[in-house]
């Protein structure tokens, strides 16, 4: 039985956030300096996600960094999810966020400024 179940944890256990972040960041090809620039956090913050493996971010950077990735709805939500956050179907914001993944609007600047159209508030 206890074979059974250290199966059945191996095979349904997702990655944790700093893992899956870090898959990510590899798949895509980009170097950490230019995801970290591109969604404007400080190089000590990046850092930080890169070396804690316990350290999760707020949910806004963790969303910052999800479109820096052009990442498909799908490993959007993953990423999310590792974190210990998800994009809710009664919050203005998460939908403003669904709607640019599900039309691949990726540029933050683009994103912040339907953002504060809607909702007044940004990444």
């Amino acid at each position: 039985m206890k074979e059974s179940l250290k199966t059945y944890l191996n095979h349904h256990k997702s990655l944790d956030f700093n893992e899956l972040l870090f898959f990510y960041i590899d798949k895509s090809g980009f170097r950490d300096s230019e995801i970290y620039k591109k969604v404007d956090i400080d190089r000590r913050l990046f850092s930080k996600i890169r070396c804690n493996r316990n350290y999760i971010p707020k949910k806004n950077t963790v969303i910052k960094l999800g479109f820096a990735l052009n990442l498909e709805r799908c490993d959007f939500n993953k990423l999310l999810n590792s974190a210990g956050y998800s994009l809710k179907s009664n919050s203005d914001f998460d939908l403003v966020v669904a709607y640019c993944l599900d039309n691949k609007i990726y540029d933050i600047d683009v994103v912040n400024n339907y953002l504060f159209i809607f909702t007044n508030t940004v990444l």
